[in-house]
């Protein structure tokens, strides 16, 4: 089976609305596409017992892995590295290697405290290169869980992704990937085909089937969202095609129009 992610993203301005967490759709978005269970997306603030606590309760659910976004910066209120050694009850900690690579990004020999504190890292962590930026990511493994602490910036974020968590989440995923499609019913309402759409899953439990009634100008209509988890797209096309069909029959005999369509994003 695939394994499971929790994501943490942190940072003042999300939690006032200040702006959006794009970073946490992004990554769910990819380790959902890879087949992986992204069991529970937590914002929290600038603040060392909340984000130690939020990384606490996750480790608590035994996750495969857990992603930080945020706080790896040289200000006083960067504070990810700390809580992370202090949920994990381990030292803060110089790390050599990433002093170096904090070095080697300013370009300079000698670095001041608010640079060195980019190199602070929990006793046993791993930095990680940060092609884009200054600050190194962190690797740190507890209790049979990995951690990843990644830059809030968008930029350097997902360059980090690709070249450090990808790897680890195609470990994750078994070689299953999310195959999806999409359609909209218009002239059913869910109440009128939650009886077909709980006949579907029963027949096909590898295939997932989600509704999400809409309204655009006045008219409503159902937005209709099947994925399934195979190592093919042959696989994945013999089993969503009959679910497909017995959808699409079955919101025909019932008045209704079942057509696919292309999603913004």
């Amino acid at each position: 089976m695939p394994g499971s992610v929790e994501i943490i993203n942190t940072g003042n301005e999300l939690l006032e609305g200040r702006t959006l967490n794009t970073n946490g759709q992004w990554i769910a978005r990819r380790c959902s596409s890879m087949g992986i269970s992204v069991r529970r997306i937590t914002v929290v603030g600038d603040s060392l017992e909340d984000i130690s606590s939020a990384l606490r309760e996750a480790l608590s659910r035994r996750p495969d892995l857990i992603i930080i976004t945020g706080g790896l910066g040289p200000t006083p209120d960067d504070m990810t590295s700390r809580a992370m050694a202090h949920a994990l009850g381990r030292e803060l900690e110089l790390n050599e290697e990433a002093l170096e690579m904090v070095r080697r990004a300013y370009g300079v020999p000698e670095l001041g405290p608010a640079r060195e504190k980019l190199a602070l890292l929990p006793e046993g962590a791993r930095p990680l290169e940060n092609r884009l930026g200054k600050a190194p990511g962190i690797l740190v493994e507890h209790g049979g869980t990995r951690i990843i602490a990644l830059p809030g910036v968008p930029d350097e974020m997902k360059a980090m992704f690709e070249d450090h968590v990808l790897p680890l989440l195609e470990e994750l995923s078994g070689g299953l990937i999310r195959f999806e499609a999409h359609f909209l019913a218009y002239g059913v309402r869910e109440s009128d085909i939650a009886d077909l759409l709980e006949a579907v899953r029963e027949r096909y439990p590898e295939v997932y089937v989600k509704t999400h009634p809409r309204v655009e100008e006045g008219r409503s209509y159902l937005e209709i969202y099947i994925s399934t988890l195979a190592p093919s797209s042959s696989e994945a096309r013999s089993r969503m095609e009959k679910a497909i069909h017995e959808l699409s029959e079955g919101i025909s005999g019932r008045g209704g129009s079942f057509k696919p369509f292309r999603p913004t994003q």
